[in-house]
């Protein structure tokens, strides 16, 4: 009887502990799976920046600009004419001139010019320059950035036509003689320029035989040719 009761319930226990589950507390459980679960945030290490090297400065090639060595010019010109038998002033002359530069301190220069009025003389009629001629070198001294005084040292030729009363001053005298003049130069840009001269174009010459008809009385053997006024250079 005991071996049946023995059996029975070691049947009993055994068939029971199949269904015994354990228990279970969920929200510990729901915990543990959330921290499974969770994602760990992952920090990109620091990616360091990009080293960027400093842009060159343009190199800008320097302007090269072409020294202007040639120039033209035209000058305004009042003449004076000067005799053993008096003077005769105010004579419209113009000059047209065109010139090269060496450096800033000397230079070149040729002109022509072409007399526009008469005036009376003092030994009877008038007097007119009717062409002149002339090729300078022209020595040049800078007095700041826009202005320089310059010179004048060569050689010209100039007609003068004289209709005189006294019959000692009739004809037209064409000489030449050395030359010189001085003058005074204002840069208003790298082209243009304003100017002042004075120029001598004939110094002391003697009336040759056949210049004046009849030949003048008393003889006129110390002549004088002054020029004097402004103009105008540009240069290129």
């Amino acid at each position: 009887m005991r071996k049946v009761i023995l059996m029975a319930a070691t049947a009993s226990v055994l068939f029971a502990g199949a269904d015994i589950e354990p228990l279970v507390d969920y929200e510990v459980k729901d915990v543990q799976e959330a921290k499974i679960e969770e994602v760990k945030q992952v920090i990109p290490a620091p990616v360091p920046a990009p080293v960027v090297e400093p842009t060159p400065a343009p190199v800008v090639a320097p302007v090269v600009v072409a020294k202007k060595n040639w120039y033209v010019g035209l000058d305004a010109l009042c003449g004076r004419f000067e005799t053993n038998s008096g003077a005769c002033s105010c004579l419209g002359n113009v000059v047209a001139k065109l010139g090269y530069d060496f450096n800033k301190y000397i230079g070149i220069e040729g002109r022509v010019g072409y007399g526009i009025t008469e005036a009376d003389h003092d030994g009877g009629g008038t007097s007119k320059i009717k062409e002149n001629y002339g090729i300078y070198l022209k020595p040049q001294l800078p007095l700041g950035d826009t202005v320089s005084l310059f010179g004048l040292a060569g050689y010209a030729k100039a007609k003068v036509e004289s209709n005189g009363v006294s019959p000692g001053f009739t004809g037209t005298l064409n000489e030449a003689s050395p030359s010189f003049g001085l003058g005074l130069e204002y840069k208003i840009n790298d082209s243009w320029s304003i100017l002042a001269e004075g120029v001598r174009l004939l110094h002391s010459v003697e009336a040759s035989t056949g210049t004046y008809t009849p030949t003048p009385s008393p003889a006129e053997d110390d002549i004088n040719l002054d020029t004097y006024g402004f103009g105008v250079n540009y240069r290129f």
